[in-house]
Formats: structure tokens, sequence, C-alpha cells
């Protein structure tokens, strides 16, 4: 799993964007299926678009279809490793 922490948060600068890298295609379908179901909160999906978006934890994440997951608001790339597990155990479904 690649993870590379990007540029900082606009809202809080001591905090950044952490860019991760499944490695599979996500369906969105299926994704959004699963968020829904457990009541993600913030949630927004867009099929035509390919991207889905929820808050986790406090965190805002974008789950892209190309696999490719954006997580607002880590402070470090253990904590994105860490987030990254959890968000992997979430939608593995529709992995």
């Amino acid at each position: 799993m690649d993870i590379r922490l990007s540029r900082p948060c606009i809202e809080d600068p001591t905090r950044y964007i952490a860019e991760c890298h499944i490695g599979k295609k996500v369906s969105i379908e299926k994704l959004c299926g699963i968020l829904r179901n457990i009541n993600a909160k913030e949630l927004k999906c867009s099929i035509n678009l390919g991207v889905a978006r929820f808050e986790l934890e406090g965190r805002s994440v974008m789950i892209y279809q190309s696999g490719r997951v954006d997580i607002r608001r880590i402070r470090t790339t253990d904590e994105a490793s860490d987030m990254m597990n959890r968000i992997i155990r979430l939608i593995e479904n529709a992995l």
C-alpha cells in the first residue's frame, strides 16, 4: 500500500491530506451500498464521476474508482496507514 502525505489541509495546516492507493479498482456502486448500509456520515456518492466521499472518525475520506484514496486531517503516515487498514476492512466487498 502506497501512502504519501501531500499538501497541508486548508482548515488546519498542522494536518495533511494522505494520498493512498489500494492497488485495485473499486466498484463505486457496491461501495456506495456498503457506505449507505453503515450510515456513513456526510456520504456523497457519484457513480458517474466514480467517487464516494464520507466522514470516518473525524476525517474526510474520498475513494475513487481507480483505487486512489484521499484522507484529510491526517497527522502522520502511521495514522494514515491505520486509517487505510480500517477503510479497506470496511469496503473490502467493493474491491
